[in-house]
């Protein structure tokens, strides 16, 4: 498997996170290596050793791990070297540390605060985003939400049968649009995989929670 984490993630995991120092790798690198196109490898036994909450990402032809503190709640922190991603209820909230920064936090009546797998069919909202260096702030970007079917999706190298739950978003600004897919465990209803377009920079991103040793919120 292939995987974009900073180089020296081991030297954060064990300065932050000492449940995380059995994590080692022969090529780190970051999300940037997706944006110039470019692709690196590591094992799956590396994603498998790591022993705190971690969150695997594919962008393009590269890929990540990223390791968060035990219990942290419904929004989460999730750390490499020098890039942090965020998560809130599972949505990709923001991005640090990287070529195309991006801010896109949960709005008042967002579905996920409430529990996406409670989301009526047409549901809309708005939300505003920021991408701080392109020096963009207060974007609208609207998202209506459509129930699809329950389908088996991949975790790693385990299938699961997962409620899917579509999210089109339109940036009227931008003249930007795409769908996004959950994937919610329909008993939990925890997410547990999704595909994320923050930018029309970035490409798409193949989120999965790998790993989830705490008996916390879900991230």
């Amino acid at each position: 498997m292939k995987l974009f984490i900073r180089r020296g993630l081991l030297a954060l995991a064990a300065a932050c996170l000492p449940a995380c120092n059995s994590m080692t790798a022969t090529s780190i690198e970051t999300i940037n290596l997706a944006i110039r196109g470019k692709a690196n490898e590591v094992s799956l036994e590396h994603i498998r050793s790591v022993k705190a909450d971690s969150l695997f990402i594919r962008a393009g032809g590269a890929e990540g791990l990223y390791v968060a503190p035990d219990r942290s709640g419904e929004r989460v922190n999730w750390y490499g070297l020098t890039e942090q991603v965020q998560t809130d209820h599972g949505r990709l909230t923001q991005l640090l540390g990287m070529e195309s920064d991006v801010l896109t936090p949960l709005a008042p009546n967002d579905p996920f605060v409430a529990g996406l797998m409670q989301v009526a069919n047409g549901t809309q909202i708005v939300r505003r985003v920021d991408y701080p260096l392109a020096y963009q702030t207060g974007l609208e970007q609207h998202a209506i939400y459509h129930r699809g079917p329950v389908e088996r999706i991949e975790i790693i190298d385990t299938m699961h049968n997962l409620q899917r739950i579509d999210e089109d978003i339109w940036m009227p600004q931008l003249n930007y649009k795409a769908t996004n897919y959950y994937w919610l465990d329909p008993v939990s209803g925890r997410l547990r995989r999704s595909i994320q377009h923050l930018s029309p920079s970035l490409p798409a991103m193949d989120v999965t929670l790998t790993r989830l040793p705490s008996a916390g919120p879900a991230p």
